[in-house]
């Protein structure tokens, strides 16, 4: 499971109820993301969230819907899914 950090708090994130936009190379991935996928996502207050990618327009950009706040285990637990090849 990939990670993206977002220039936003977290209370920016929890007041909205839209997607939340960001270009590929705002992520600092190596790798574009796919439709549907789920990642988590930290914030300037280093909280973390559940996302998923809704949409990727050209660019690409991706549309996040930005799910539940994440405790730190739980996020933890999220990226111990990161395949061995990725996380090396």
């Amino acid at each position: 499971m990939e990670v993206v950090h977002l220039p936003a708090r977290g209370r920016e994130l929890d007041e909205t109820f839209r997607p939340v936009a960001v270009h590929h190379t705002d992520t600092g991935l190596t790798r574009h993301l796919e439709r549907g996928e789920e990642i988590v996502l930290t914030d300037l207050g280093g909280d973390y969230h559940s996302a998923k990618v809704l949409l990727i327009d050209d660019g690409p950009v991706y549309h996040f819907f930005i799910g539940a706040r994440l405790s730190v285990d739980e996020a933890a637990g999220r990226m111990a899914d990161l395949p061995q090849s990725r996380s090396a």
